[in-house]
């Protein structure tokens, strides 16, 4: 995956996660929706942290 799709797709992950948690406020939906979201872009981050660890 290069570079700008992987920050592409944080961008994209973090609206949503504003969206759905200005959409749907304290919903058990927005919740797991906020949460399914945060987590698919911090194991994004966190799989180009590692990668780059592995290459130096």
């Amino acid at each position: 995956m290069s570079n700008s799709t992987r920050w592409t797709l944080v961008g994209i992950l973090v609206a949503l996660n504003v969206l759905s948690n200005t959409v749907m406020p304290d919903t058990w939906i927005g919740i797991a929706l906020s949460v399914v979201f945060g987590v698919a872009a911090i194991a994004i981050v966190a799989d180009f942290v590692l990668r780059r660890r592995r290459e130096q």
